[in-house]
């Protein structure tokens, strides 16, 4: 999702699984994370998650515990999110209709 965000994929949530056929899922996650399992789903609820937790805090405290971690120093900083958007409601799906 981080390289979709800054632009090196540019592809919709749907198609992430396609984006890992090939890659060594497992070596580059965990033991036993297999392309099919990086689809629109479970990223769509980490995506709620993240903004439930509240994006602008999270998008703070990420990058000045770097700072802290690696010993950077700053005199000052700057963030621009204003270009990462979602739009969707990935509990009210097609599915969700058809069952009910």
């Amino acid at each position: 999702m981080i390289l979709n965000g800054l632009g090196f994929i540019s592809a919709p949530l749907y198609l992430f699984e396609k984006f890992f056929s090939g890659i060594a899922t497992e070596h580059l996650l965990a033991e036993g994370i297999q392309p099919e399992h990086l689809n629109d789903e479970p990223l769509g609820r980490v995506l709620e998650k993240l903004y439930d937790a509240g994006l602008t805090e999270i998008f703070i405290r990420v990058p000045l515990s770097a700072v802290d971690r690696f010993g950077v120093k700053m005199d000052s900083f700057h963030l621009d999110s204003s270009s990462f958007h979602v739009h969707e409601d990935y509990g009210t799906g097609i599915d969700d209709e058809a069952s009910a």
